[in-house]
């Protein structure tokens, strides 16, 4: 039986080796000067630079809390406030739920 697929691909197929030497083009070059741009643009701005992830016990959830080191500043919260009192009663009432039925 003779095989389904050809021995080698077409010559269409063959890529072309990239030139290691070449200078970089036009748009290499927008793309590093729209990095460096960025990166200045970064430098005056605040980033948190602490993560800190804790366990809630009562809502049952992972806590993540964003800071700035210099300021000591809470930068982000993630769940809110809120999303912890919600998760926090939800707990309640199962724990109600699970102790009543024993």
């Amino acid at each position: 039986m003779d095989r389904i697929a050809p021995v080698s691909p077409p010559s269409e197929l063959h890529l072309r080796t990239p030139q290691l030497d070449a200078e970089p083009g036009p748009a290499a070059k927008a793309a590093e000067r729209r990095f460096a741009e960025h990166v200045t643009s970064l430098q005056g701005k605040v980033l948190p630079d602490d993560v800190v992830i804790q366990l809630d016990a009562e809502a049952g959830r992972f806590v993540s809390t964003l800071t700035d080191s210099v300021t000591t500043e809470t930068l982000r919260r993630y769940p809110s406030e809120s999303q912890l009192a919600y998760a926090r009663a939800v707990m309640a009432y199962m724990r109600a739920l699970t102790d009543g039925a024993l």
